[in-house]
């Protein structure tokens, strides 16, 4: 019985309200993996759990990603618990604290279940091949997320009106920008910090990771192209919040006296400065692992996808799922474009829309 009321109360809900975070996720590690350079799908998951459980420092930047969403899962039941309508569930605490401890678990367990079972294959794979001890530390590090996080929550029921956030993650010192721009950086900062470290922490560790091992006997950018191009993709599910937030908030700005070209230039001044991380990774490989021409192109790459997505939001996508078919068909155009060399001109095709669908959708977007 109280398994199933806390089910429905926060599991049920987290996943409604993450639908489409986590299943571009899965877009992006099962369904995006084609055939690229002789790697399917079976074989990039064998090599990347190689590389996690051989390569220490691998493992923990894979470690500190699972540890923010092991955050965000706990902010948010830290939410529902605190909310006046989800009340009713301090009364849980009456049958006893060792009783309400395993359903508090197996609640974790559920929101945590997409590392988990990722973990799993992990644990398969590292005693089969006998990589024991990092195989133990993922297993240690799962369920000590999953115990004490349990811990948490049967504080918070035990102990109402506490709250998981500390000093400074609630509210970053953000200086008061009056400028377009400075709302959409200060809202993602602010609301979105948890979805964008996470992105940030794909896309830039897919450029260190690949490009550290790049030699200039072996010189080849299609790989880096094709798992970098994922995380650029990834600011899609970020572009389509921050465009549900300006339909809500600051839908006024649409009919202020400001030109299409100050719009534009306000767009692209808040992308810009978004690929900052991945700028300042992609200058860290220059000009060792990679040519000045090749960097300021990869930029530019990088520069005409968000543009390219932010013009997108202007057509009206009711659902996610329809909004990932779309960014689904630029993946396939992007691996297409890549293979054949032909991705400056790409480069040249995503800035051209971006500019022409702005101009010609923005007063028409409904």
């Amino acid at each position: 019985m109280i398994s199933t009321l806390l089910f429905k109360s926060i599991v049920r809900t987290f996943y409604r309200q993450n639908a489409g975070q986590l299943a571009f996720l899965f877009f992006i590690m099962v369904l995006a993996v084609g055939r690229a350079n002789d790697v399917g799908l079976l074989e990039y998951h064998y090599s990347l759990i190689q590389g996690m459980l051989t390569n220490p420092s691998f493992l923990c930047v894979v470690l500190l990603a699972w540890s923010v969403y092991a955050w965000k899962c706990i902010r948010f039941v830290t939410f529902i618990l605190q909310r006046p309508e989800f009340s009713f569930l301090s009364l849980l605490s009456l049958p006893g604290a060792g009783r309400v401890y395993w359903s508090l678990l197996f609640v974790q367990g559920m929101l945590f279940l997409p590392v988990s079972l990722y973990a799993v294959i992990i644990l398969g794979v590292g005693i089969h091949a006998h990589w024991y001890v990092p195989t133990m530390a993922v297993l240690v590090y799962v369920l000590a997320v999953c115990g004490i996080s349990a811990v948490w929550y049967l504080r918070l029921l035990y102990i109402p009106g506490m709250s998981v956030r500390g000093p400074g993650w609630g509210r970053l010192p953000l200086r008061r920008e009056r400028s377009y721009r400075g709302f959409l950086t200060r809202y993602v900062l602010t609301t979105r910090k948890t979805l964008l470290l996470v992105i940030k922490l794909y896309s830039c560790g897919v450029l260190y990771l690949i490009m550290r091992g790049n030699a200039p006997d072996r010189y080849d950018l299609q790989m880096v192209l094709l798992f970098y191009s994922f995380g650029l993709l990834g600011h899609g599910v970020l572009i389509h919040l921050v465009k549900r937030m300006e339909a809500t908030r600051l839908d006024f700005y649409r009919g202020m006296a400001v030109s299409l070209r100050g719009r534009f230039i306000q767009y692209g001044w808040f992308y810009l400065t978004l690929l900052v991380p991945e700028i300042l990774t992609i200058g860290w490989f220059t000009p060792g692992a990679l040519r000045y021409s090749d960097a300021l192109l990869l930029v530019l790459w990088s520069y005409s996808i968000l543009l390219l997505l932010n013009s997108l939001q202007l057509y009206p996508f009711h659902r996610m799922i329809d909004y990932l078919k779309v960014v689904g068909c630029i993946f396939f155009v992007i691996y297409l474009g890549v293979l054949m060399g032909v991705w400056f001109w790409l480069t040249l095709l995503f800035l051209s829309l971006s500019v022409a669908i702005f101009w010609g959708r923005y007063y028409r977007r409904e």
